[in-house]
């Protein structure tokens, strides 16, 4: 068979993807996996590999029966973990023992954590060690110490570039791609750092310490994942040194730190609708876990909602038409909020709101609600007007959608700031908080307007 390293890879597109993956699972069912395999091997590992963990289980089986070791190795490089062990699950200890061998050490444990006990159990004992450095194995995988790696170049300040370059084609076997050589001196403490480019421009008996410049972002092996996602994004770097009183034991090289920012996005987007840890085509079990207890609080405060809609009992049974406008002004209300949290967490996550006062935003999204209000309740009361002949429903649902985009503005910028103050991930609650304000505040107003003038409604 042939090895990857003499593949094509050719780049394509998400509809030319679904394709092959139509051809890949028809030539399955018909029993020719060699055709199907014909099909991926051309493809860049990171398109082979979301085709392949996409596959139904038998169909998944069936590839992968196919793949050599050096195959599954490679594609474990390219896809994230999460895919990787949907296909490991599929694959006999032996051939997923050889691929694990292969690959970084920090997604060897991912994809281990990832699969039932007894299967993880017998990769593990098959590799020998399946992570390399024991002072990694227990890193939680969430900081720094849980992506570094241990093995990166780092050189003495007096060595001359020439010796410097021989040097660095011993690590050529290594597989990231380090941007920069770390300058340390004897004792392993980070003296500086020394771009790749500058030692390969300068003159060979050029001291490294005159090239050399202080090193960027520094991270101990505790800092949260977010704040190296951070540290990448606000600084633009490509590599964070990880250090220990000043002595240099890892690096996070650049793929990583881009695999942390997407990671700590990727969440920070999940959690707003509270699926964080959740997936399309997760287990079962897994989504029912992360998505029923949010559901089941989101049931309590619906009745909160529904309480507010019974105090006005009466005033809805003599204007029973109400009761058909109170989802334009509840919805519209939870669809500003949302709006406004959404933007207010994503700035929260990117660090975008640093010296902006309180005040300021909150003005700002109240002018926006009373904008967006008067545009929806001059339409919502023109539609009401013609549709039910009745200028006191129309003033009544105008001036109730003006009141809600008001609340739903300063809602949904004053809940993730408040929670934030408090010390709670803005998140994980803002969306269930934001939602029944909104909700409720928008049944009191029309419903209350409503009451107060029932008299220009019937």
């Amino acid at each position: 068979m042939v090895e990857p390293a003499s593949y094509q890879e050719a780049i394509i597109t998400p509809d030319e993807a679904a394709v092959i993956a139509q051809e890949v699972r028809r030539l399955i069912r018909e029993g020719d996996e060699r055709s199907a395999w014909e099909q991926l091997r051309h493809l860049h590992p990171a398109d082979m590999g979301s085709i392949v963990s996409a596959l139904p289980r038998t169909s998944r089986e069936a590839i992968v029966a196919v793949m050599t070791p050096d195959a599954v190795a490679w594609m474990f490089r390219h896809i994230n973990p999460v895919q990787a062990a949907r296909v490991s699950a599929r694959l006999g200890t032996g051939i997923l023992s050889t691929a694990l061998a292969q690959v970084n050490p920090r997604m060897a444990l991912d994809i281990l954590r990832r699969l039932p006990g007894s299967h993880a159990r017998e990769v593990a004992e098959a590799i020998g060690h399946p992570v390399g450095d024991p002072a990694v194995d227990t890193a939680p995988l969430d900081t720094a110490a849980g992506f570094m790696v241990t093995g990166f170049p780092a050189l003495q300040p007096d060595i001359a570039v020439g010796a410097a370059r021989e040097r660095l084609r011993q690590l050529a076997h290594d597989q990231h791609n380090f941007t920069h050589v770390f300058v340390v001196d004897d004792g392993g403490q980070l003296i500086g750092q020394v771009a790749m480019i500058d030692l390969a421009m300068s003159l060979d008996d050029t001291p490294l310490n005159r090239l050399t410049t202080p090193s960027a972002g520094l991270v101990s092996a505790d800092t949260p994942r977010e704040e190296c996602a951070r540290l990448q994004r606000h600084y633009n770097l490509t590599q964070l040194p990880v250090v220990e009183d000043g002595r240099l034991i890892g690096v996070i090289p650049s793929e990583f730190l881009l695999s942390a920012s997407v990671a700590e996005d990727t969440e920070q987007i999940l959690q707003v609708a509270n699926v964080a840890g959740d997936s399309a085509d997760g287990p079962l079990l897994g989504s029912i876990r992360t998505r029923l207890p949010w559901l089941t609080v989101n049931l309590a405060t619906t009745f909160l909602a529904a309480f507010t809609v019974s105090l006005f009992e009466s005033t809805l049974a003599r204007v029973v038409v109400l009761a058909a406008f109170l989802p334009v002004v509840a919805g519209q209300g939870g669809i500003g909020g949302t709006q406004t949290l959404t933007l207010i967490v994503r700035a929260i996550a990117l660090g975008e709101l640093v010296g902006m006062r309180a005040r300021r935003l909150l003005t700002r999204e109240l002018i926006l609600g009373l904008i967006h209000g008067l545009w929806l309740g001059v339409l919502v009361a023109v539609i009401a007007a013609l549709w039910k002949q009745n200028l006191g429903l129309a003033l009544v649902l105008g001036v109730a959608m003006l009141g809600n985009m008001a609340v739903a503005g300063m809602v949904g910028a004053g809940v993730p700031l408040l929670l934030r103050r408090l010390g709670v991930d803005p998140a994980v609650a803002s969306a269930v908080v934001v939602t029944t304000v909104t909700d409720v505040c928008g049944f009191l107003l029309f419903l209350g307007i409503a009451s107060a003038a029932i008299s220009l409604i019937v």
